[in-house]
């Protein structure tokens, strides 16, 4: 028999959000003291979205916080939900498994995957009627 515990899962699945934020691009190396001046150059410099190496495109979207929000719910938040709703599936099915014996564990078991479905459903509606919105006002949500 199989026993997952809650706070192991929990761990787990923080430290793969938390993996997920990590940015593997070193800071940029600029050398000021304390007698330099302070230009429009140098801000500029240690700027990440207007450094050598990045791209306009996503520099012109994170400029604005509707683009911030854009680009969290597009790259981050929908498929934490889906890895979110993955796993709670499993732990449904594992929960009716391991529990067959005792009615209480079959509809605790039963009741995780009608909510997870449930969510998939709102979070999948949502997604569409962000779309929809986006093609009827040509405007860019997600």
């Amino acid at each position: 028999m199989i026993i997952v515990n809650k706070k192991i899962l929990i761990i787990a699945l923080l430290t793969l959000i938390f993996a997920m934020f990590l940015h593997h691009q070193a800071p940029p190396v600029l050398a000021i003291t304390a007698g330099d001046e302070v230009t429009k150059d140098v801000i500029d410099k240690l700027n990440p979205l207007i450094q050598e190496n990045s791209d306009p495109k996503l520099a012109k979207e994170l400029a604005t916080p509707g683009g911030i929000v854009s680009r969290f719910l597009g790259v981050f938040a929908f498929p934490i939900a889906g890895l979110i709703l993955f796993v709670m599936l499993i732990w449904g099915g594992i929960e009716m498994m391991a529990g067959s014996a005792t009615k209480k564990s079959m509809d605790a078991g039963k009741q995780r995957i009608t909510t997870a479905l449930l969510g998939f459903l709102l979070l999948f509606t949502a997604f569409w009627i962000a779309r929809i919105l986006e093609m009827m006002f040509g405007i860019k949500i997600l």
